[in-house]
């Protein structure tokens, strides 16, 4: 049924066709990426699965006058990218990272139920670009086209990456198993994408870069790294609370969704009012205790955009505030406090 262009060998092919149940037939091993033609027709889907044999980004494309579509899912069913028109005209192509030893699947079909006709598809690996640490990097994104870049820190910290310029961009963050670990669409000036993870030094980070331009999006996209502070882990409990800088930024950094920062003030006189407040992109909760561990206030979003805001006249003698993220959020904010 099929014809075979030679094509670059990078990964192994396995083919079949949904006519029935997905896993009705047994697939047939192909060579090494190769170029494949065949035939859809109407309301046909075609299914195929590729096991590489390392690590990386794999490109699915296809190539013709058909208008396809394309879907990609692990082997339990997980979509992982789906595509119309990322390829030339009319045809589709998506990418993915896989790993190596495991056993992806992708769906082929026509844009719509009455699309048919021959095609040419191809599995590849991509290219994903480095991502220096404290540089912009320019580029275009093609309609519909995703592009991949990694990261590498030396050290352990957290890591920032944003783009600029007029384009609507969206940011992907993947851990070295190819797992998401957040994304963003807006966070960054005008449409903007910004986001910050948490990294360990010496593992490789990987960034899918897209946008929601008609047509072309010329952007600019830069990652800078922050190290973790070396004496971080003294405060995470109450017991170990630091003294809070008044009229100050105090740096706080969350690392696990269980993670908290605990921080005192002595108040010297009663009725004094304390205001404390996170400011930053990460959306904070503030906890208020007295000297005994009780809790008099505890706030989400009273500051500005997500950060947390707590007013309130206390007695004299020890206060303890702990900062804490939501719903299993990472990263740094900081922390200001005043006496009014």
């Amino acid at each position: 049924m099929f014809n075979t262009i030679r094509g670059l060998a990078v990964i192994a092919v396995l083919f079949l066709f949904a006519s029935g149940d997905l896993f009705s037939q047994t697939p047939g091993e192909m060579r090494l990426s190769y170029w494949y033609s065949g035939t859809l027709h109407e309301e046909e889907e075609q299914w195929f699965s590729i096991r590489p044999n390392e690590n990386g980004l794999v490109v699915v494309e296809t190539s013709g006058d058909t208008d396809t579509y394309l879907e990609a899912y692990d082997a339990y069913r997980t979509l992982l990218a789906e595509n119309d028109d990322g390829g030339e005209d009319l045809n589709a192509r998506l990418s993915f990272l896989v790993e190596a030893g495991k056993t992806y699947l992708f769906k082929l079909r026509g844009f719509d139920e009455n699309d048919s006709g021959t095609y040419q598809i191809r599995a590849s690996f991509g290219t994903i670009r480095e991502l220096r640490l404290g540089t912009w990097v320019n580029g275009t994104l093609r309609e519909d086209e995703d592009q991949w870049f990694s990261i590498q820190p030396s050290g352990t910290g957290h890591i920032i990456v944003e783009t600029a310029g007029n384009s609507d961009t969206y940011l992907e963050a993947h851990d070295p198993s190819g797992s998401m670990i957040t994304d963003d669409d807006d966070s960054g000036e005008g449409y903007n994408a910004w986001l910050e993870i948490f990294v360990e030094a010496g593992k490789t980070y990987r960034i899918r870069l897209s946008h929601y331009e008609n047509g072309d999006a010329p952007y600019q996209i830069r990652a800078s790294f922050e190290p973790l502070p070396p004496d971080l882990d003294r405060n995470t409990e109450r017991s170990r609370a630091v003294p809070i800088r008044l009229g100050e930024p105090n740096l706080v950094y969350l690392r696990s969704s269980s993670e908290s920062r605990w921080y005192r003030y002595d108040i010297a006189r009663a009725g004094t009012l304390f205001v404390v407040q996170t400011r930053g992109n990460l959306d904070t909760i503030l906890a208020l205790y007295d000297a005994q561990g009780n809790l008099i206030e505890e706030d989400d979003d009273s500051g500005e955009g997500e950060n947390a805001l707590i007013s309130e006249r206390i007695g004299a003698g020890t206060v303890y505030i702990e900062v804490k993220e939501y719903e299993g959020q990472t990263g740094h904010c900081t922390l200001h406090a005043e006496i009014r």
